[in-house]
């Protein structure tokens, strides 16, 4: 058996590795501990894995300020979960040495107890080396790549740059909303005071995770009852559940990947949601021109404004992928705009942050900003952690004609 506190460190480890060089994602990997550890230790063991997704980049740079070789994958991830707690400023750092020693032992690496130890106990004497000034500490700092910091500041300043990536790397609260139609006087049933409601320890009745800035999505569609929405880029289904519940009169919802497709739909049956699903690509929807009232276009994008929940995307993302995907993003609205025709509105929405993807998409055209709590922003509304206490999302209201 483990000593204390050695097996949620064995399994933070582990999950680190799964993300870090198998791709796999931080919310998917921790959401089921399958009891590989006690209930006390669950979220002791989410903190380990999403502080060092958050800081990976500084914990490696502590690791190798000291470390004498290059070290196997599970040793390199069981030194990333104990520099990280030293980084933490943790009460007991000695206890997360002795843990890490004894994660590689478990590990089958015992030759690299020693390694292990060296490392660690030099980083306790002399401690962090100094960050460097100017843009590269700063991205040390929050663990983002230079060329992040440098775009963002570009568009809003070193200000609120910083005030942004400290509050991405903060844990976000629980986000839901009541599953509760459209009521009387067409207020909804949902979450609209993004300061009081919609965040808690645990779900009340009737309640689905979702961040409030998501929840402001289908909040901007608004869908009358006599109106019918498409979700262009819909799965896996959380905001079709909502424009559902919002009481449209009938909400279709497409997406180009099959098994998405086939996710999202047992999921909206398992919830007693009657939607239509179909797969097709949003660069040719399969649909006559103006053949909705409204057209939900929540684009695929970088993912910067999930930095909270999702760590790792810090180091998927480069800058040539935001060019690729403001050309995505571009042509999907075009079509967005040619199936809700002359007469319809398209909400086009993106959980991200960088001005390629969110008010430049929408510059020149004919959009405004949602009346929804947030920052307008050019032709729409931007919502972010340092802003509004949610996730990152901009959403705007296009027309076509």
């Amino acid at each position: 058996m483990s000593k204390p506190g050695v097996a949620a460190r064995r399994v933070a480890a582990e999950l680190v590795g799964r993300v870090n060089r198998h791709g796999a994602y931080s919310n998917v990997v921790t959401a089921n501990l399958n009891g590989r550890v006690s209930p006390v230790d669950e979220g002791f063991v989410r903190h380990l894995v999403y502080g060092v997704l958050r800081n990976r980049r500084r914990v490696d740079r502590m690791i190798d300020a000291y470390a004498r070789r290059q070290a196997e994958p599970i040793v390199r991830d069981a030194l990333r979960v104990a520099a990280f707690e030293l980084l933490a400023a943790t009460d007991a750092p000695h206890a997360a040495v002795d843990s890490a020693v004894e994660v590689v032992k478990e590990a089958g690496a015992s030759r690299a107890a020693g390694f292990v130890n060296g490392t660690l106990r030099s980083l306790i004497r002399q401690g962090e080396p100094k960050l460097p000034a100017g843009v590269e500490g700063r991205a040390l700092r929050y663990s983002v790549p230079e060329w992040l910091v440098t775009s963002l500041d570009d568009q809003w300043g070193s200000h609120e740059t910083d005030e942004f990536l400290e509050a991405s790397h903060q844990d976000p609260q629980l986000g839901f909303r009541i599953r509760a139609p459209m009521l009387e006087g067409g207020e909804l049933g949902g979450v609209l005071d993004l300061s009081e409601v919609g965040y808690g320890e645990s779900l009340p009745p009737g309640a689905v995770v979702q961040d409030p800035a998501s929840t402001a999505v289908g909040a901007a569609v608004a869908p009358g009852r006599d109106e019918t929405v498409l979700d262009m880029a819909a799965a896996p289904g959380g905001k079709t559940l909502h424009l559902y519940d919002l009481g449209a009169a009938r909400v279709v919802a497409a997406d180009r990947h099959a098994r998405r497709v086939a996710r999202a739909q047992r999921r909206l049956r398992a919830e007693g949601a009657d939607v239509p699903w179909l797969v097709a690509d949003g660069r040719a929807a399969p649909f006559a021109s103006g053949s909705f009232d409204a057209v939900l276009l929540d684009a695929p994008c970088s993912g910067l404004g999930t930095l909270r929940r999702r760590p790792e995307i810090r180091d998927r993302v480069d800058a040539g992928q935001i060019d690729r995907l403001r050309e995505l993003q571009s042509r999907m609205l075009d079509e967005a705009l040619r199936v809700a025709g002359p007469s319809g509105r398209v909400v086009y929405s993106v959980c991200t942050v960088t001005a390629a993807e969110t008010v430049e998409q929408v510059a020149g055209r004919a959009a405004m900003p949602p009346d929804l709590p947030g920052r307008r922003w050019g032709n729409g509304m931007l919502l972010a952690p340092h802003l509004t206490g949610t996730d990152g999302m901009y959403i705007s209201i296009v027309r076509g004609g």
